[in-house]
């Protein structure tokens, strides 16, 4: 009978660690939890200042040496300073995600599922600059759904959109991804040859 609890959403008090991971970046964990924390999409606390009434991330935010919150289908991805070693924040943590953490019905964005993606059966590379903002904006989306945030997600980050301006993209790395060197050497190039193959040789992709 508990086992069939753990996919329900849950009231603070009620989760459970099961798993705390590492992700490529030194400076961020995974803490997996026992049921379903995002009802649809994500949902990312960047700072102090992003938390508006949300007691778990204030809470999280008052602990020295968090930098930011992302979570994601069933885990909390939680990045530091790297002046802080994790053993001083773990504990305080874990702690506070358990006691504090409930579930959250929409993130800030939802996310579709990776292989249905109709936009992209009438996309033509072509007819890309002659999109307007919107139109460019969920064809890239798209993209990304398909070959870039499956990955990102497995490593406890993401990736959103800001802007496109001209031949620039610019994004944004949450959870994991956003402080990790990687992100802004292979990863970042390895995103930006992808989208150059994709829609336009002399499109650019700047990390924000």
């Amino acid at each position: 009978m508990s086992e069939q609890k753990t996919s329900d959403p849950k009231e603070a008090g009620t989760y459970k660690i099961v798993r705390v991971q590492p992700t490529p970046n030194p400076d961020a964990f995974q803490f997996m939890l026992n049921g379903k924390v995002m009802g649809d999409g994500t949902k990312t606390f960047d700072s102090p200042e992003d938390v508006g009434e949300d007691v778990m991330a204030k809470a999280l935010f008052d602990i020295f040496g968090i930098q930011s919150v992302y979570l994601k289908e069933n885990f909390v991805t939680i990045t530091k300073a790297n002046t802080v070693g994790w053993h001083t924040l773990m504990e305080k943590t874990g702690h506070t995600l358990e006691e504090l953490l409930s579930f959250y019905e929409k993130g800030d964005e939802a996310e579709h599922a990776a292989d249905v993606h109709p936009i992209l059966e009438e996309f033509k590379k072509e007819d890309f600059f002659n999109y307007d903002g919107e139109r460019q904006t969920e064809v890239v989306n798209a993209l990304l759904d398909v070959a870039i945030r499956p990955a990102l997600a497995n490593d406890g980050g993401g990736i959103n959109i800001l802007a496109i301006e001209g031949k620039q993209i610019k994004i944004h790395y949450q959870g994991a991804c956003g402080s990790c060197p990687s992100s802004t050497t292979g990863t970042l190039q390895y995103i930006e040859t992808f989208l150059k193959e994709a829609i336009h040789p002399e499109l650019e992709v700047q990390a924000n």
